[in-house]
C-alpha cells in the first residue's frame, strides 16, 4: 500500500486498495496452477519411471546368455502373464523375436524412436501406434547393451514396454488432486474478494463525501457541508472543510458585489472594442470585396491577377481571363430601376460562382462589367467551354421581384504567354475581345487578336463620327413605299436612316445603327429620325400627297425609354401630324421584355390615334395569341420568310399560317422584302394586305418619293388588284 501513492499517482484509494488485493490473489492463483502443474508433471514421471523401471529389468534378463537366452520367449510368456500389457524385443531390424503376446513376433516394428534410442545407448518414451498397428499408446525403449562376445545378441536389440494403463491411472489421480486444488482456490478468491470490497467500501465512503464536498465547494456552492461521522482523523478532516466553506461563503458574497461593478465596466469596454472591430473588418472588406455582390472588386482581382501571374511564369500554368459584359444591362436598369438591375446584378454574381468551379477567381469591376480568372487554361477548347457554360448561365430566365427578365452576355477571352504576359495587359486585351463579340451580334464569345485592336480603334472613330454627324445635321431619311394590293394605291412608306458621311461615304446602316444601340446614340437619332419623318409628312400633305402613313423603327433602346411617351407627344404637337398618320414599328423582343410596362405604354400610344406594327414577326419568340393581348394594328412578316417562297415548303407554311391566324385576329399584314412576281402573286392570292421590297421600289430620297408617287398615279392598277 506504501508503494501505491507514488507508483499510481491519479488512482483511486478504491482501486489502491482492490488493486492490492487483486495482486495478492493473482499470486495465490499462480502458486495453486503451480501446485495443479506439478501434480500433472510428477504423474507422467512416476508412470515413465515406472514403465522405464520395468522395460529395463526386461531388458537385463533377456540379455542374459547361456540358456535364458533360449529360453527367453519362455520369459516373455510369464511376464504376460503378470502384465496385461505389451512387452517385447526386436532386433537391429526393427522385427519383433521376442514378445508376451505371440502373434506379433515376426513383425516389422520399424519406430524412429526405437533406433535414436539405440544410437544413443540410453532409454527413451514415445508415444506411437502399439506393435499390432492399433490406438496410439504411451510406449518406453530401451537398447540391450551392444554385444561383446560370440554367444551375445545381436547389436541393436531393444525391449519396449508399452505403459498406457499405468500412465492413465497415475493422471487420473493427479487430475483429481488438481481438480480439488482448482475448486479450493475459486472458493477462496471469492470470499477473499467480498470481504475486501466491503472492507474497501467501509474505508473510502468517507472519504467519497469529502471529495464530492469539497468539489461543491470548489464549484461555487459554498453552502455545502459534511456530516461529521467520527472524531478520527477522517471527522477532524470534515470539521475543517466545513469551516473553510464558511469562510468562502462570506468572501464570496463581498467578491460577487465587485465582480457585477467590474462586469458592468467591462461588458461597456467590451461593447466599444467590438464595434471598432467590426467598423474595421468592414472597411477592409469593402476595400476588397464589391458591396452589392460580396464578390471581389477591382483591388482584389488585381492582386489575384498578379498572382496568377507570378505562378504562371515560375511553373508554366497558363491561365485565362474572361472579360463578361450584360447585354441591355443600361436597358433594364434605366426602365425598371435600380432595384431591379441590382437584384439582376446579384443573380449573375451567384450564377457565375455555380457555373465555375471552386478555384476560378471572379470579381465585379463596376456597372454589369464581370472578369474570371481561370487558372490551367491550356487550349482555346477548353476557352470556348467555359464561355459557353457563362453565356448558358446567364441566358437563363431571371426571376427578379415583380418581372421575369431575359439578358444575353458577351464574353471576351485572352491568354497568358499567347497574348501577353503582364495582367494589366490581358484585362486590355480581354476587354477589347469583349467589345468585339458585341459587334458580332452580342450573346457569343470572341477571343483576342491583333485585329480587334484596328476594329476597337475604327468603331471609336465611327461612334466619334457619328455623334458629330448627328450634331451637324449629317444624316437623313429615305423612304420606302408600300403597295396596296387590293388597290393598287401607294399608302404609306416606312422611313429609314441613311448616313451619306463626307469623310466615309455612305454608311451601312448595319455599321452605324449596332454602335448607336451600344452607345445609347439610338435615342437621340430615333427622335431625330421620328421628328423629321413627321415633319416631312406634313409637307407632303402641303403638296397635295394625302392618305399616307409614315411608319418608323423604334429600337428596343428607345422603346424602353422612360422619356418615348412625352417625346411622341411633342412631336405630333410641335409638327402638327395627326397620330393616325403615324405608325411605329416595334419588335416582338422589344415589347416582351416586360410585358405589363409594354402594355402600359402601347395603350397610351394608341390613345394618340398611333398606329402600331410588329417588325419582323415571326423571328422574336412570342406567338399571336400571346400578341393579342396588345393593341396592335399591323404585322410585318420578315424578309427572311419570303425570300424562299418560291422553293422552300415551310416559308410556304409559315407565311400562310400566319396570313391566316392575322385574319382570324382582323390584323393588317404587311409583307417586306418582296423582289419578284412569284412573291407578290403567293402573298395577293392568300390574302396579304400591303407590300414593300425592290420589286415596287427601293428606299427612296424624300424628293424622289415625291415624283414616284406622282408616277404611279397613272399606272393601270389592274395588275394589283387582280
Amino acid at each position: 500500500m506504501s508503494l501505491f501513492p507514488s507508483l499510481f499517482p491519479e488512482m483511486s484509494i478504491r482501486l489502491k486498495l482492490l488493486g492490492a488485493f487483486l495482486v495478492m490473489l493473482a499470486g495465490f492463483i499462480v502458486l495453486a496452477g503451480a501446485a495443479v502443474v506439478l501434480q500433472l508433471v510428477g504423474a507422467q514421471r512416476a508412470a515413465l519411471q515406472e514403465a522405464q523401471h520395468v522395460a529395463v529389468a526386461v531388458a537385463r534378463m533377456s540379455d542374459q546368455s547361456g540358456p535364458a537366452q533360449r529360453d527367453r520367449q519362455s520369459y516373455f510368456d510369464s511376464l504376460g502373464v503378470l502384465f496385461d500389457r505389451d512387452i517385447f524385443l526386436v532386433d537391429g531390424h526393427g522385427v519383433v523375436v521376442a514378445a508376451t503376446d505371440r502373434r506379433v513376433i515376426g513383425q516389422t516394428y520399424d519406430v524412429p524412436e526405437i533406433a535414436q534410442a539405440v544410437a544413443e545407448g540410453r532409454p527413451r518414451d514415445f508415444v506411437g501406434p502399439d506393435v499390432s498397428g492399433g490406438s496410439e499408446a504411451h510406449q518406453v525403449v530401451v537398447p540391450l547393451p551392444a554385444p561383446d562376445g560370440p554367444a551375445s545378441l545381436h547389436g541393436g536389440d531393444a525391449v519396449v514396454f508399452e505403459y498406457t494403463q499405468v500412465y492413465d491411472t497415475l493422471m487420473a489421480e493427479a487430475k483429481q488432486a488438481a481438480l480439488l486444488t482448482v475448486v479450493a482456490t475459486f472458493v477462496l478468491a471469492v470470499l477473499g474478494w467480498i470481504m475486501a470490497f466491503r472492507v474497501t467500501h467501509a474505508l473510502v465512503r468517507p472519504l467519497a463525501e469529502l471529495e464530492q464536498t469539497v468539489a461543491l465547494v470548489a464549484a461555487g456552492n459554498h453552502g455545502a457541508r459534511l456530516r461529521v461521522r467520527s472524531h478520527d482523523e477522517v471527522g477532524r478532516l470534515a470539521a475543517a472543510v466545513n469551516r473553510m466553506a464558511a469562510d468562502l461563503q462570506r468572501q464570496h458574497a463581498a467578491l460577487q458585489e465587485r465582480h457585477a461593478d467590474l462586469a458592468r465596466s467591462n461588458a461597456l469596454l467590451q461593447d466599444g472594442i467590438t464595434r471598432q472591430q467590426e467598423a474595421a473588418e468592414r472597411i477592409e472588406y469593402l476595400a476588397y470585396h464589391d458591396s452589392l455582390t460580396a464578390l471581389p472588386n477591382r483591388n482584389q482581382f488585381g492582386a489575384l491577377l498578379a498572382d496568377a501571374v507570378a505562378r504562371a511564369e515560375r511553373g508554366h500554368h497558363p491561365f485565362g481571363l474572361f472579360f463578361v459584359d450584360l447585354d441591355r444591362f443600361k436597358q433594364i436598369n434605366d426602365t425598371l430601376g435600380h432595384g431591379a438591375g441590382d437584384a439582376l446584378l446579384q443573380e449573375v454574381a451567384h450564377r457565375l460562382r455555380q457555373t465555375l468551379r471552386a478555384g476560378d477567381a471572379i470579381a465585379r469591376l463596376g456597372g454589369d462589367e464581370f472578369v474570371v480568372l481561370v487558372d490551367e487554361l491550356r487550349s482555346d477548347r477548353h476557352a470556348e467551354a467555359v464561355a459557353h457554360k457563362i453565356l448558358q448561365a446567364v441566358a437563363k430566365p431571371f426571376a427578379i421581384p415583380g418581372y421575369e427578365l431575359r439578358v444575353t452576355a458577351s464574353v471576351g477571352i485572352s491568354r497568358h504567354g499567347r497574348d501577353g504576359s503582364d495582367g494589366q495587359t490581358l484585362m486590355k486585351y480581354a476587354d477589347i475581345a469583349m467589345y468585339q463579340a458585341k459587334a458580332a451580334g452580342k450573346n457569343s464569345f470572341a477571343f483576342y487578336s491583333p485585329a480587334h485592336d484596328d476594329n476597337s480603334i475604327a468603331r471609336l472613330e465611327l461612334e466619334s463620327r457619328l455623334r458629330c454627324a448627328l450634331e451637324l445635321g449629317e444624316l437623313e431619311l429615305h423612304y420606302q413605299p408600300k403597295l396596296d394590293l387590293r388597290s393598287g394605291r401607294i399608302t404609306g412608306m416606312e422611313a429609314l436612316l441613311r448616313w451619306p458621311s463626307p469623310g466615309l461615304g455612305m454608311v451601312s446602316p448595319e455599321q452605324f445603327i449596332p454602335v448607336a444601340e451600344e452607345t445609347g446614340l439610338i435615342v437621340p437619332l430615333g427622335k431625330w429620325a421620328l421628328r423629321q419623318a413627321c415633319r416631312q409628312n406634313m409637307a407632303w400633305q402641303a403638296q397635295g400627297l394625302d392618305g399616307l402613313t409614315v411608319a418608323v423603327n423604334l429600337s428596343p433602346r428607345q422603346f424602353s425609354d422612360p422619356d418615348l411617351l412625352t417625346d411622341i407627344v411633342s412631336i405630333l404637337h410641335e409638327t402638327g401630324l395627326d397620330g393616325r398618320r403615324l405608325e411605329l414599328e416595334i419588335t416582338e423582343s422589344a415589347i416582351m421584355q416586360d410585358a405589363e410596362a409594354g402594355r402600359r405604354l402601347l395603350r397610351s400610344l394608341k390613345s394618340l390615334g398611333v398606329r402600331i406594327a410588329i417588325d419582323d414577326f415571326g423571328t422574336g419568340y412570342s406567338s399571336l395569341s400571346t400578341l393579342k393581348q396588345f393593341p396592335i394594328d399591323t404585322l410585318k412578316i420578315d424578309r427572311s420568310f419570303i425570300a424562299d417562297l418560291a422553293s422552300d415548303p415551310e416559308d410556304r407554311g409559315l407565311t400562310e399560317a400566319i396570313l391566316q391566324m392575322a385574319r382570324t385576329l382582323k390584323l393588317h399584314v404587311v409583307a417586306e422584302g418582296v423582289e419578284n412576281e412569284v412573291q407578290r402573286t403567293f402573298l395577293q392570292e392568300r390574302g396579304c394586305d400591303e407590300l414593300q421590297g425592290f420589286l415596287f421600289s427601293k428606299p427612296l430620297p424624300a424628293e424622289a418619293f415625291v415624283a414616284f408617287v406622282r408616277s404611279q398615279s397613272g399606272v393601270d392598277r389592274l395588275a394589283y388588284s387582280a
